[in-house]
């Protein structure tokens, strides 16, 4: 085991959480599996964190916004409806999957756990004010016409996790045209 410096092992048992969180989800991360994967004892996971719920709270939180960012950079160069679905409801690929299971998951551990509950809520945050930001690039083009991007933000919010929430029966799946559909009424719907 080489020598880290505390930040340095304290990044190392994070990117440790944040890889099995995006293989695996939220419920694999226990202090020794961490340990195992890391190659340390697992005495340091405590010292660096003051519980397990905090290391998969800090490594959600993370990993959260890495596929919102990823997101974003994969349709910068696309038109800004565009965008604004696929932050939305990023159906395809990966990163779509990645999040829909990471969502699900968090939805139903923040229930119980305080820690991942506070790591949800900042997602959302970071998610709304993602998709506040590009309703107002639209706005500043003329694209969307809203008095209120934060609300309108809100909104597409709503409905991207009742879409997720639907999906869970498979009968009550959208396909991708339908919900990209529904998202444009939105985002087009005058005032």
């Amino acid at each position: 085991m080489a020598y880290l410096k505390k930040n340095e092992r304290y990044n190392a048992i994070l990117a440790t959480a944040m890889k099995i969180i995006t293989q695996e989800g939220i419920a694999a991360i226990t202090a020794r599996r961490v340990a195992h994967e890391a190659n340390i004892a697992v005495g340091q996971i405590h010292h660096h964190f003051k519980s397990v719920g905090q290391l998969k709270a800090e490594a959600l939180a993370r990993v959260t916004e890495e596929l919102i960012t990823k997101t974003q950079l994969s349709y910068q160069n696309e038109s800004i409806i565009n965008q604004i679905i696929n932050i939305i409801s990023p159906i395809e690929g990966e990163i779509g999957s990645v999040m829909r299971k990471l969502w699900n998951e968090a939805v139903f551990l923040a229930e119980r756990d305080p820690d991942i509950k506070l790591a949800y809520k900042q997602s959302i945050e970071e998610w709304h004010s993602a998709t506040t930001k590009l309703i107002e690039e639209g706005k500043h083009k003329q694209l969307i016409t809203t008095q209120n991007s934060s609300g309108l933000a809100w909104q597409l919010i709503a409905l991207s996790c009742g879409f997720d929430s639907l999906a869970v029966v498979e009968e009550f799946r959208f396909d991708i045209d339908t919900i990209k559909n529904h998202i444009i009424k939105i985002l087009c719907q005058k005032e």
